[in-house]
């Protein structure tokens, strides 16, 4: 067994509530949830994150546009827009 120090933190108490959320959807202690974080964050260029199109995908849409322009029409093709 790992031998653990214990740590004061102060955060905002919006993101404490987010922590106990999260911690009780991942079915862990609030300890683990800010260890995972701690960890996943220093560990640097070796931190997994998702592509840009999966975190970003379906949060944008195509502004209304009076021209009736090729390459919009095309790129709307392509990625199912209306």
């Amino acid at each position: 067994m790992t031998m653990k120090d214990r740590l004061t933190v102060t955060i905002d108490s919006s993101l404490a509530a987010r922590v106990r959320r999260t911690a009780h959807l991942r079915k862990t202690s609030v300890s683990g949830v800010v260890e995972d974080s701690l960890r996943t964050s220093l560990q640097g260029g070796q931190r997994t994150r998702r592509p840009f199109v999966e975190r970003w995908a379906g949060r944008f849409s195509v502004a209304a546009t009076s021209s009736d322009s090729p390459r919009l029409n095309a790129l709307k093709s392509k990625y199912g827009l209306k």
